[in-house]
């Protein structure tokens, strides 16, 4: 007699021919992922006949196919009555299960590390929905399994139930589990807990319990000796609990999540590329992954270019992952469904967000509250997972959960209210950028404007604002230059150009330029125009090194700066038009706008800019190898910073004499005059109260290292060197600290 088809198999392979993921399926027949999940995987074999038959019927099956299947249902009641079934079976791990290799070595260690009759330290896993702590468990369990031989044991305690397993049912049911010829007793909770305890006591078991409302459930199952491990999952923190090893669960790595994809579709195999983006359009969320993979696996004629095109779209993505009502979606809403109505409205506003992060403080802008209410509402979200935390006391949430948040926005709020929080939060975010801008501006005064929420009281305090922000403060002056705020654009740039100095790998400046520029131009102001391409040269010169774009835009300036009859933004487009020449060793023909710069910062009476262009002159000069020349120049301009008559403000001047006097060592190291080099380095790196800045400080201890080794004094340029080197060190410039240690190795003793 031939044995009927493994239902597992045939049920799969019905659904799959069917056009169905498991998810719809489980929604059309009535029952839950979990049991459809459990059956093609065989952890279960015999099904009762209503729940067979209400599978074939959402299959649409014929009546041959519904024959076999109720065949192979039979069959495998038969199968599990011969064997011994334990109640409350693990289920079977994923055949696919892919990843998890750090967190799993790390329970494995954790369990591993104490002897095998000894208590083992509880293990919590957390994270947001959909994120895999379910299948991360089993794994372990099955992994562990040998280790514990008494049984491995599976309650999904309904923790996002409107009622969650309570302790006394839990207890009875690992009871009867265990040893199911105990007899009877009161469901009081501390009669259940001395039997549960009598029953587990130096049991080798392992319990997994799924889906954990509160921490009154996980202590109810902790026996009280023997060496039992326990594994929890909860999408809550339980903070509350103690003696836990907890494991939190990130999103996939990126190459995890693309094995899984094509672990998923193995029989229909895509290219690598659109794999990739179909893990990043998932958010490397192994939920996602699997409704994404099986929708793909399940239509032969569907092909991955054509599921990436639907997933393009924003508005449709969470559609494409979400099945029947289950799925992403469904996933998400059961967290959603648990918070309270301040967690909601704020779950759905931060999806305004234009940053990936945030803080309470930009939480409380855009859904006003005091910092302490909105602590605890994100305190809320985190809790529910989601939210996740992320560095600098912020928090985050990944692609799909912001596109469920911006989903509840449209459904559920008010769009009046919603272009209110957006507007709030985007002018809150300029209006802060400016004043932090201004703190680095050379007369920055001491009694900025008064900031809601925001404590900026000094440079650096401004910086560390700035730069934490700053992907949420570019996205709202992004957003303010789309609706024609074309003088608030300006305005946030120019009390920014200053600070741009103080980060030059921030890697936007030209963006925020660009912006700038346009604004000016829609503006009709060519002397803005002049100033903000100006600015625009100097980011595509300084920080993406495109020289020959710098030079375009300084020309560009220039003519706007005539066309006004500015002589100050003139000289500035001719400085920045021969400093992007000098850069591309066009040496000769940077000389005629460096001298143009003079000239116009001369003829402007600009005490701050004529130094600056003297000692840009000096460069194209000395790169000519005119060096007296060049030191005329640079000397030149050392005379205006010091002379009260012609000094800029202070601040200028200490930076720009420090500029002057590296450049005159330049100059004294090629003329090999080392001991005037010595004397200019020396004099530049005296104490001041305002330190000199990392790369400065780098170039003149260089030059300085190089005329002390052309005197031969090899310790002096040793001690010089090896500054340098802790200062690369302390910055990460891994570069040139490995450029430094060879100059030392070369170095005589």
């Amino acid at each position: 007699m031939v044995e009927p088809e493994a239902l597992g198999p045939l049920l799969r392979r019905l659904r799959l021919a069917a056009d169905m993921t498991l998810e719809q399926l489980a929604t059309a027949a009535g029952i839950t992922d979990r049991a459809l999940s459990d059956l093609e995987r065989g952890a279960s074999r015999g099904p009762r006949a209503s729940t067979i038959d209400a599978i074939a019927d959402a299959l649409g099956i014929e009546a041959a196919e519904r024959s076999a299947l109720t065949a192979a249902a039979r069959a495998g009641r038969k199968r599990g009555s011969a064997a011994t079934a334990q109640a409350l079976p693990l289920p079977a791990p994923f055949a696919d299960f892919t990843g998890r290799d750090a967190e799993l070595a790390h329970i494995r260690a954790r369990i591993g590390s104490a002897p095998v009759d000894s208590p083992c330290p509880a293990v919590l896993i957390n994270g947001e929905p959909g994120i895999g702590k379910t299948s991360l468990a089993v794994q372990a369990a099955t992994q562990l399994a040998p280790r514990f031989p008494d049984g491995q044991f599976f309650v999904d305690l309904h923790g996002l139930a409107d009622h969650p397993l309570s302790p006394e049912a839990l207890l009875m049911q690992l009871i009867q589990a265990i040893d199911p010829s105990t007899g009877s007793f009161p469901p009081r909770l501390a009669d259940v807990t001395a039997a549960w305890r009598s029953v587990s006591k130096d049991k080798r078991i392992i319990i997994v319990l799924d889906n954990a409302a509160n921490e009154a459930q996980v202590r109810a199952a902790m026996p009280a000796h023997g060496p039992a491990l326990v594994i929890v999952t909860s999408r809550r923190l339980l903070s509350g609990l103690e003696s836990v090893e907890r494991v939190v669960l990130s999103p996939l790595r990126e190459q995890e999540a693309v094995a899984l994809l094509a672990e998923i579709t193995a029989d229909r195999p895509a290219d690598e590329a659109e794999l990739h983006e179909l893990a990043r359009l998932c958010a490397n969320l192994p939920l996602a992954i699997r409704v994404a993979g099986n929708r793909l696996a399940s239509r032969p004629d569907r092909t991955a270019g054509g599921l990436l095109a639907r997933m393009s779209d924003e508005q449709h993505r969470l559609a494409v992952l979400s099945a029947g009502g289950s799925g992403v979606g469904a996933a998400f809403a059961l967290s959603y469904d648990q918070l309270s109505d301040d967690g909601k409205r704020l779950f759905r506003r931060l999806s305004l967000m234009y940053g990936s992060t945030c803080g309470a403080t930009t939480a409380a802008v855009v859904e006003p509250q005091s910092l302490t209410e909105a602590e605890d509402a994100l305190d809320e979200l985190i809790e529910l997972g989601l939210l996740q935390e992320a560095e600098n006391n912020r928090v985050q949430f990944h692609d799909l959960l912001r596109l469920y948040a911006e989903l509840k926005l449209r459904e559920d709020d008010d769009p009046d209210a919603v272009s209110a929080a957006r507007a709030r939060l985007r002018n809150w975010l300029l209006d802060t950028a400016i004043v932090a801008g201004q703190w680095y501006e050379p007369d920055a005064a001491a009694d900025q404007p008064e900031l809601r929420l925001a404590v900026i009281d000094s440079a650096a305090s401004a910086k560390a604002w700035l730069a934490v922000e700053a992907e949420n403060w570019f996205g709202a002056l992004a957003e303010a230059a789309e609706l024609g705020e074309h003088q608030r654009v300006v305005d946030v740039a120019e009390s920014l150009h200053w600070f741009s100095d103080h980060w030059l790998d921030w890697g936007r400046w030209h963006e925020v330029f660009a912006l700038s520029s346009e604004a000016a131009g829609r503006l009709c102001d060519d002397r803005l125009q002049a100033t903000h391409l100006g600015y625009l040269s100097w980011a595509h010169n300084f920080c993406l090194a495109e020289y020959d774009v710098a030079a375009r835009f300084a020309e560009r300036a220039f003519f706007f700066a005539r066309r006004a009859g500015d002589r100050q933004q003139m000289a500035w487009a001719r400085m920045y038009q021969a400093w992007a020449l000098l850069t591309q060793d066009q040496h000769r023909e940077a000389l005629a706008p460096a001298r143009e710069s003079v000239e116009h910062f001369a003829a402007a009476g600009d005490r701050a800019g004529l130094p600056q262009a003297l000692i840009g002159l000096g460069n194209v000069l000395r790169a000519l190898g005119r060096y007296e020349e060049a030191l005329e120049a640079i000397e030149r301009a050392l005379a205006l910073v010091t002379d009260p008559d012609t000094a800029p403000r202070a601040s200028i001047a200490y930076f720009t004499t420090i500029s002057a006097r590296a450049h005159a060592a330049h100059v004294y190291v090629h003329l090999q005059q080392w001991e005037k080099a010595v004397d200019a380095v020396t004099t530049a790196l005296q104490p001041h109260e305002k330190p000199i800045p990392f790369q400065h400080r780098i170039r003149l201890l260089g030059r300085r290292a190089e005329a002390y080794q052309h005197l031969g004094e090899n310790s002096a340029a040793r001690d010089d060197l090896e500054t340098i080197l802790r200062l690369q060190e302390a910055a990460d410039d891994d570069t040139g600290a490995e450029q430094t240690r060879t100059r030392l190795q070369h170095l005589p003793a």
